[in-house]
């Protein structure tokens, strides 16, 4: 008889991200001519994890106490006006004026996402996930005793509208509540970003679905809106449109500040919970509160006094933006020389705008998997397509990957 509670029987982590990430990093250190397009991290063109100056500085300027205290568990104010100020940008008052709006700090992007689930999600009830995903959504809603069912992400290239449309009013009649979730933009792991059109459509979807009242809850994950090639202004330019949301809507932004500052290993996130009624603000504040108190306790105070420190810092804020810029057209360098590629060998992909990944449909990918292993090759086999990492290999890298996928396939 097992020790395990029941539920926890069948539990068995079959991510093979991390797994695979490791192998792959160990043959590079055996051998520097392995390519390794396996971890969702940015590295520069001479193969060195980027680490920014700014973020180094601001790190160094933090005292012990900023360094090694014990954080409070939603954060503190400076680091929640720091949130609000990068993600909102030049919007910023025009937020604080049409919305309420509350921050709880989390141990990344994950913890953000975990939180919501825990609190917006009814024992049995469906999340309403993309088809194509990063797996550890699947995860945090069993984890938090709750189901999934995933909406159609492409149709003819572009977001299929009508799938997400026709699964909300399905979840709507089942379980009197929805909580739907979208990774934009840079789509991990297709980098698909929607278009400002799918934005106002999107909105207008839940709006017409929640017009009686049905409690809907958008949870928007964000973690690498700012490495979308377009800039800060048009990424925020489309947040604008949760002003419109009717009174029984809840946006939650799960921002990662691992992602926006290369701060991968340090773990700091948040939701940033977003509606145009007080109450569903106050409730957010107090239910998650409480769940992150129960789940990590707080968060590490490091990662947020590092965060508040380079955006409230004018100086500082400026010299990091310069250098997201840089970063970012690194990526759009690499994205175009491996759309090009695959265009010349026939390799098909699926839609793809910007950032970490680019994905391939394949029918048998841990086969591919393996014969790439042979010639040195290292990506990630994901049910029927393998991903390939993009931030962690070079522009030539890009150039020449495509062919050796296509002949392996």
């Amino acid at each position: 008889m097992s020790l395990l509670a029941k539920r926890s029987i069948i539990k068995e982590d079959k991510s093979n991200i991390i797994t695979l990430g490791a192998i792959a990093k160990e043959e590079k250190k055996k051998d520097p001519s392995v390519i390794n397009a396996t971890i969702g991290m940015y590295y520069s063109e001479d193969g060195k994890l980027v680490t920014y100056e700014s973020v180094n500085k601001a790190l160094e300027a933090l005292t012990d106490d900023e360094k090694y205290a014990y954080a409070s568990t939603p954060g503190s104010a400076s680091y929640h006006e720091a949130l609000k100020r990068w993600i909102f940008r030049e919007y910023y008052d025009e937020f604080m004026e049409k919305t309420f709006i509350s921050c709880m700090a989390t141990p990344g992007g994950s913890g953000a996402i975990s939180n919501t689930f825990s609190n917006y999600l009814n024992e049995g009830d469906e999340a309403l996930l993309p088809s194509f995903m990063w797996g550890n959504y699947k995860q945090f809603a069993y984890e938090n005793h709750a189901s999934y069912r995933t909406y159609n992400l492409f149709k003819d290239g572009h977001l299929d509208l009508d799938d997400i449309k026709k699964n909300i009013y399905e979840l709507k009649e089942k379980q009197g509540r929805v909580l739907l979730v979208i990774n934009d933009p840079c789509q991990n792991p297709t980098g698909y970003t929607m278009t400002d059109s799918e934005w106002v459509s999107l909105v207008d979807i839940i709006n017409e679905a929640s017009a009686d009242g049905t409690p809907f809850i958008l949870l928007h994950d964000m973690a690498y809106i700012d490495y979308d090639y377009r800039g800060f202004k048009s990424t925020r330019n489309n947040l604008r449109l949760y002003e419109k949301l009717n009174k029984n809507v809840l946006v939650v932004l799960a921002f990662s500040g691992s992602k926006t500052l290369a701060l991968y290993g340090i773990r700091i996130g948040a939701q940033v919970a977003i509606s145009t009624n007080e109450e569903n603000i106050k409730e957010f504040a107090r239910a998650n509160k409480f769940s992150s108190r129960a789940k990590w306790s707080n968060t590490t105070n490091l990662g947020a006094n590092l965060i508040s420190k380079v955006i409230l810092d004018k100086e500082m804020r400026n010299a990091f933006e310069n250098e997201l810029e840089k970063a970012r057209d690194i990526l759009v360098k690499r994205a175009l020389a491996f759309i090009e590629a695959s265009k010349e060998v026939g390799l098909e992909t699926l839609p793809f705008n910007c950032g970490f990944f680019i994905t391939i449909p394949c029918k048998n990918p841990d086969e591919v998997y393996k014969r790439l292993v042979e010639r040195k090759i290292h990506i990630i086999p994901l049910g029927n397509v393998l991903r390939v990492t993009i931030s962690a290999i070079t522009i030539e890298d890009c150039k020449r990957l495509p062919k050796i996928i296509k002949e392996c396939m």
